[in-house]
């Protein structure tokens, strides 16, 4: 068990600080091509269930895992994308993409899977839409970051960067963001570790004895504090499925692991205070236990 939990915490600190330095860079390099007024403008004059759900169809078609979300949607508010909208795509790219719905599909059939890309879809919609009040307010002083578009020479005119300078700048603040965070993604993981490696299987393949409603509730305590992406859960609950294991207490599971991991929550405390952070969660753990409570009740 001890072996397990460092050999975790070793190779997931590296892993996902080294994708967190890659993701930001590019989403920074990528985000110097666009003006944050006329982002912000377009997606201001979108209403409000539309806007939200083309950020949750943004997730859906990149397959972050929930920390590697983060950068990418610090990098849609810098660029004008309102925070509530963000939120959306925060959700939605961990919690459904091709991957998952493809392997979902070959263990359970596509009507299983249609439903559980729908239910993270409009679970991704609704929570952005939930927290638009919160959002805004709510966001800590990281957020505003420096913008190559307004780079102005000494006479006033704007000056156009060069490829070389947006490249700079990028990994300028990719290794600004990990110096931020390094600490926050060691102590998230590090609690990962202890749990991937000292919590017993027993304890989750013990789910179905807690009933359909229990049991899903119980399912998101315990996925919370672990961290993975779908493509690396889906085979464990294809395994406790062929052990008679309700759906919508895997699908529960998953979600939580996927979608609402500590890490995320470690990462996502630099740029959100305590409120919006705490109510993204309840909102988000919500939105999953009913999912799978609904999926226990009518898939049986």
């Amino acid at each position: 068990k001890v072996n397990d939990s460092v050999l975790f915490f070793i190779t997931h600190s590296f892993g996902l600080l080294a994708l967190l330095g890659a993701i930001t860079s590019l989403a920074v390099f990528a985000r110097s091509f666009l003006d944050a007024d006329k982002v912000r403008d377009h997606m201001s004059k979108i209403n409000t269930v539309k806007g939200h759900g083309i950020a949750a169809g943004i997730g859906v078609a990149t397959p972050f895992c929930s920390c590697s979300a983060v950068p990418v949607f610090t990098g849609f508010v810098r660029s004008g994308v309102p925070v509530s909208q963000a939120i959306s795509f925060l959700v939605a790219s961990p919690l459904v993409n091709e991957i998952a719905v493809v392997m979902l599909a070959t263990w359970s059939g596509w009507a299983i899977a249609g439903s559980y890309a729908a239910a993270g879809f409009a679970i991704a919609v609704m929570a952005g839409i939930a927290l638009k009040k919160y959002a805004k307010p709510e966001l800590t002083a990281i957020l505003p970051a420096r913008t190559l578009l307004g780079m102005v020479d000494q006479s006033g005119a704007v000056v156009k960067p060069t490829i070389t300078a947006r490249i700079n700048a990028a990994v300028a603040e990719a290794r600004e963001t990990i110096s931020k965070t390094w600490f926050y993604v060691l102590i998230g993981v590090g609690a990962g570790a202890a749990i991937h490696g000292w919590v017993p299987t027993s304890a989750i393949e013990k789910l179905d004895s807690y009933g359909p409603v229990i049991g899903v509730l119980v399912a998101v305590l315990i996925g919370m504090p672990l961290y993975s992406g779908i493509a690396t859960v889906i085979p464990v609950i294809t395994a406790l499925a062929d052990k008679g294991m309700p759906m919508g207490t895997l699908l529960a599971f998953a979600m939580a692991v996927t979608g609402l991991s500590l890490p995320e929550a470690m990462l996502l405390r630099s740029v959100m205070k305590p409120k919006l952070l705490a109510i993204y969660f309840a909102t988000v753990a919500a939105g999953i236990i009913f999912v799978g409570i609904g999926f226990n009740l009518v898939v049986g």
